[in-house]
């Protein structure tokens, strides 16, 4: 009788492990303003707080459409730790890589400065690529004032 009392238990809890799982990830889609797979090709986001600006866009490593950034003065605003791709849902049920890069940036000194995002290629693969541009106003104590992306 012991070893169907284990196998019970063992069922038991691989069943609420399994439910816990599909209701994290539930919650999960359900919570922030991810876009769906169709809108991720214009996808185009910008938030700050403090000293972070943080840049989202569409895209698609299936195709080689991947954002690559320079900036027009690298001594108003640089890199920040904040980088990661969040690959979409149905994209990975599809067998591809596309999602959203969420990019970190970090005011320095006071200025108004460009930061300029390009890929090699739109979302399909072909050439020309995008690019997209965000104007960002920066503090004397490095604090975002504003962004505007065009």
């Amino acid at each position: 009788m012991r070893k169907r009392d284990k196998k019970t238990v063992s069922r038991k809890t691989t069943l609420i492990v399994t439910a816990a799982l599909f209701f994290s990830l539930l919650l999960a889609a359900c919570g922030g303003k991810s876009p769906s797979a169709t809108d991720l090709k214009s996808y185009r986001d910008l938030s700050w707080e403090g000293t972070e600006l943080t840049v989202k866009l569409g895209t698609n490593k299936s195709t080689g459409c991947e954002w690559k950034n320079e900036f027009g003065d690298d001594s108003v605003i640089g890199y920040s730790i904040n980088r990661k791709f969040t690959l979409s849902g149905k994209g990975a049920a599809n067998g591809q890589a596309i999602g959203t890069l969420s990019a970190g940036f970090e005011g320095k000194s006071k200025g108004t400065t460009t930061i300029t995002f390009t890929t090699p290629c739109d979302w399909e693969g072909n050439t020309p690529g995008y690019t997209y541009i965000v104007t960002v106003e920066v503090a004397a104590d490095g604090t975002i004032i504003s962004a505007a992306g065009e």
